[in-house]
């Protein structure tokens, strides 16, 4: 996701097991259940990790729900850790679903939370029999994001399962005085909810009048059919997947509208259910395909690189709204070669992504429609930044054989310059890490180890969100942003103009112009080799005022909780660089070899590690 209008904190993510208990029909479609007990709040869990007080500052904040599944005993949950979550994913019996709050009153130690009844879902089961004295487990949230800052007006869309968020926007975090236009569907017109609507707020009901849940255009028909008002406005819309696809194209192309300004989000994905033979109430999950997972597992080899030479050449683009199209006419429109089309896309039909019908066109599938969805198209183009990293995996053979990859023997450039040569890769590069920062820069800088400093060096990923994030509060403070002189246009961009933002041409392994209070590395040290990654801690603790410090912020890699992509990602830098990613005792040697040791380490974001560096002989 772009950086959104909505501000944004991210928080260390937490597990507890909560009580129900009172559960009620709000209405003949929505049950409540609500939880409560002693781990709402701070507490130490069995393991003696510190779990903090639940939090959800936000409408729509998410967390999971862990369910029991039907060939098991008892659910299967997480265990916490130091601001991070063991997650048992080997375990064939781990089932959870995501929900958010509909209300949450610190006070009386309550959380409501709306369950739509519809089907035999795992957890719409669980909603219809619980009982209050129950024990369910839940981990989350893990962030909070506001009303949107700086929009004239909003306009919020969504099926019954955005309702319990969409009614608590309205009832809690809807500012005074903001102008709205709010569109809800819901099955029946019995289902409507007598809900608090502000002034200046236009809400509107859509009965699909029992039409199954994601079947239908209302929610499209009606934003597109709505009154455009004059000013900026902030889209949020949320239901079933692939009925939002179409309105997410509109919002942006039809009107023109600023990544920043769209959060369009998928909350369920419609699917065929199918029930078990000895319990016909209870879903047979094993027998219910989840197309979601099947995706994930055709992006491996082959098919992965397939779908990425689809998605680059604009095959899914060209199918786009449900189009029917032959091979010659795609060809024809992408300027391809025909014969080669209509061998991909033979392929295509193969893997189920399209399908071919009587007179030789073809179409997306339902599975193929995930090309449409906004972040995995930048992910699979080959063009893009991913994708231009993600191929260093070719040169893993010589890095392992040899210690060195040969991505230049490839590319014919290594990756860095690569990433240099074309103004679209250091601008989309740059994007996707301004993103990353808008989720942990805020926790990051308000961390007590970094209050002190009054001038700060910020070198590394979104290295211009954490400058904004440094001077927001303190009118006193000054930040300086340095990066190489190919990058600093790009920057300049995602940076919001200050005149105590300044910036500087320069890379890690050079000395800073400048000294500051502060050096903060926003986690640069894995694509580089150890007697580099020493070199720019060397540079970095140059760089600061005597007494001042250097911040590394990184992600060590835990290997006993290290998931297959975290072991990717490192092979990948491995291969690019000879660097890769390290542990917290890797780490402390660098330290050492740089002559720093740690003052001071604190967990912040979703398991993110900040470290104080201090020189050894200060």
């Amino acid at each position: 996701m772009a950086r959104s209008l909505r501000p944004f904190e991210a928080f260390p993510i937490t597990t507890r097991h909560l009580e129900v208990i009172r559960t009620a029909d709000v209405t003949p479609g929505m049950r409540r259940v609500t939880l409560g007990g002693d781990q709402l709040k701070a507490f130490t869990a069995e393991n003696g990790y510190p779990v903090a007080d639940f939090r959800s500052d936000g409408f729509d904040d998410e967390f999971k729900i862990f369910l029991k599944h039907p060939d098991a005993e008892e659910a299967v949950g997480t265990t916490q850790l130091d601001g991070v979550l063991d997650w048992p994913r080997d375990n064939p019996h781990l089932l959870f679903r995501t929900y958010t709050a509909r209300r949450w009153d610190w006070e009386r130690g309550e959380l409501d939370v709306d369950f739509v009844i519809h089907g035999i879902g795992p957890a719409t089961s669980w909603a219809r029999t619980v009982r209050p004295g129950e024990r369910i487990q839940i981990a989350g949230p893990k962030s909070s994001a506001g009303h949107p800052d700086g929009a004239d007006w909003v306009l919020v869309a969504g099926d019954e399962t955005a309702l319990p968020a969409i009614g608590r926007w309205l009832e809690d975090d809807w500012p005074e005085g903001q102008r709205g236009q709010v569109f809800i569907e819901i099955a029946e017109d019995a289902h409507r909810q007598d809900l608090s609507v502000p002034e200046g707020v236009e809400l509107t009901w859509l009965s699909r009048n029992v039409a199954e849940p994601g079947t239908t255009t209302l929610l499209y028909d009606a934003i597109t059919g709505a009154d455009w008002w004059e000013g900026k406005v902030f889209a949020w819309v949320a239901g079933e997947t692939l009925t939002l696809t179409p309105i997410r194209r509109w919002l942006r192309n039809e009107k023109g509208l600023a990544k920043d300004q769209v959060e369009v989000t998928g909350y369920w994905r419609r699917q065929e259910v199918k029930a078990s033979e000895e319990d016909p109430t209870i879903q047979d999950l094993d027998a219910t395909e989840d197309e979601s997972e099947k995706f994930h597992e055709l992006a491996e080899i082959i098919p992965g690189h397939v779908l990425r030479t689809a998605m680059t050449l604009g095959v899914p683009q060209a199918l786009a709204d449900g189009m029917w199209k032959t091979p010659t006419v795609i060809a024809q429109e992408r300027g391809l070669h025909p014969v080669g089309t209509a061998k991909l896309l033979r392929y295509l039909a193969a893997i189920e992504i399209v399908e071919a019908n009587p007179d030789g066109a073809y179409s997306l599938t339902t599975l193929g429609r995930e090309l449409e969805n906004d972040h995995i198209a930048d992910a699979l183009d080959l063009g893009g930044p991913q994708a231009a990293k993600e191929l260093g995996i070719l040169a893993l053979t010589s890095a392992v054989r040899t210690g060195t990859g040969d991505y230049s023997d490839w590319f014919g450039l290594s990756y860095e310059e690569r990433m240099l040569s074309e103004t679209s890769l250091i601008d989309a590069r740059a994007e996707n890490e301004a993103e990353f920062g808008s989720y942990v820069s805020g926790v990051t800088i308000a961390s007590a180890l970094i209050q002190p400093a009054k001038t700060l060096l910020v070198v590394g990923k979104a290295a211009g969100v954490f400058a904004e994030e440094f001077v927001r509060h303190d009118p006193e403070r000054r930040a300086t942003v340095r990066a190489r002189p190919s990058e600093l246009e790009a920057i300049k961009r995602l940076t919001r103009t200050d005149e105590r933002i300044s910036f500087e041409p320069g890379s890690l392994l050079e000395t800073a112009a400048n000294k500051a209070d502060a050096v903060l590395l926003v986690d640069p040290l894995g694509p580089l080799p150890d007697a580099d990654a020493v070199h720019a801690l060397v540079k970095a603790a140059a760089a600061v005022e005597p007494n001042g410090a250097v911040y590394l912020f990184c992600d060590p890699l835990e290997e006993a909780e290290a998931h297959d992509h975290d072991l990717e990602d490192d092979l990948i830098d491995f291969a690019l660089s000879g660097g890769g990613s390290r542990t917290h005792e890797e780490y402390e040697r660098l330290f050492e070899r740089a002559g720093l040791e740690i003052s001071g380490r604190e967990t912040v974001g979703w398991g993110d590690t900040l470290y104080r560096l201090a020189n050894r002989s200060a």
